[in-house]
């Protein structure tokens, strides 16, 4: 496969019109597909059985996909070279695991497009993240997990980095004093699941009243607001106690899933996921027909990075609306679009094992 991942990679991530970002995707996802088909025999095997002549397809909405419960039964494994893999894998509340292969390549593909995408908020490596999260996440036996993965590629974004928790999940509060007292002037992100920042920060800035005031801080957080549901935490109030607790006034968060990694979805300040030039979306109705912008159905994401495994084309088990295309108020182009709920008789879980 020929594809020059190295000029996707000088872009701005969100600067392509649809016209332009079209033709590269379908370039992109046609050499994908026949990549895919040739060195995995499953992928082979359930495109050839559930579309029809899928070496003859044209049209981008008609390659194959796979539901994204296959990547829990089968191990799905793209072997096109000789270098070593090495196996993530993520938990939803019924211990069923998705699983997924990354070589040498996949890997660092995924990286710099994650770094591309959050160049805007990371501007360098200047900059220092605390994770809310203890450093158990990076031990052997964890590091291969989504959250892992999702800590460690942080990791390699900036040169310094903080943990927030002790081993016990406690928030080490006189080590974020400090980290803040020595850090005034430092550009600061604070990255954790959805979850855990309610726990660990606002709901103990609340209870202990804490006058934990972030300057020049950016917080990062994606999936576990399905632990949020019972005590009716929803977006705008996150945001607002985020402000109102922690003096943090920019708030971003993403939507992601192990199946893709590296293509995330970032939420812009009207409200709206965004895809970049490594990612896009459809939606479907329940018959699999690709529905219009503005209809809400089950959402179907493409990922141009997935080469020791076939991610790049998969069928969610969430649901949602795309709101528009290059035309966001947010300046940022290509499509952008938001969740709405779970596909029914769908297993509960986050983008990242956190649920």
């Amino acid at each position: 496969m020929n594809l020059n991942y190295n000029n996707l990679l000088k872009i701005n991530p969100f600067s392509l019109n649809s016209n332009i970002k079209d033709k590269i995707y379908l370039k992109y996802q046609r050499a994908l597909f026949k990549h895919h088909f040739k060195h995995c025999k499953e992928f082979k095997k359930i495109s050839k059985f559930l579309f029809t002549k899928p070496n003859k397809l044209t049209k981008i909405v008609d390659y194959p996909y796979l539901h994204v419960s296959l990547f829990k039964k089968f191990n799905l494994f793209t072997k096109y070279n000789t270098d070593e893999t090495k196996t993530y894998t993520s938990s939803g509340t019924s211990g069923n695991l998705s699983k997924i292969s990354l070589d040498r390549k996949t890997s660092l593909l995924q990286s710099s497009a994650l770094r591309k995408i959050f160049s805007n908020l990371i501007k360098n490596r200047d900059s220092q993240i605390l994770f809310v999260e203890s450093t158990k996440i990076l031990e052997k036996d964890k590091k291969f997990s989504a959250r892992g993965a999702a800590i460690n590629g942080f990791c390699q974004l900036v040169d310094k980095h903080y943990f927030l928790l002790d081993e016990n999940k406690k928030l080490k509060l006189d080590y974020l004093k400090d980290i803040l007292r020595k850090n005034k002037k430092k550009n600061l992100i604070i990255f954790g699941f959805t979850s855990d920042i309610w726990t660990y920060l606002l709901r103990n800035s609340n209870k202990r009243n804490l006058n934990l005031k972030f300057k020049n801080t950016i917080l990062i957080h994606g999936g576990g607001w399905k632990k949020l549901e019972n005590q009716s935490v929803g977006r705008k109030n996150f945001n607002k106690l985020v402000k109102k607790n922690l003096g943090i006034s920019k708030t971003v968060n993403y939507y992601g899933m192990i199946e893709q990694t590296g293509s995330i979805y970032l939420e812009c300040e009207k409200g709206f996921f965004h895809c970049s030039i490594f990612s896009d979306v459809f939606i479907r109705d329940n018959n699999l027909k690709i529905l219009s912008n503005k209809k809400e159905g089950i959402i179907q994401t493409l990922s141009l990075l997935p080469l020791s495994y076939p991610g790049h084309n998969i069928l969610t088990e969430d649901q949602g609306i795309i709101h528009g295309v290059d035309d966001c108020k947010c300046g940022k182009l290509g499509k952008y679009f938001s969740l709405t709920k779970r596909v029914i008789g769908t297993e509960k879980r986050g983008c990242s094992d956190v649920d």
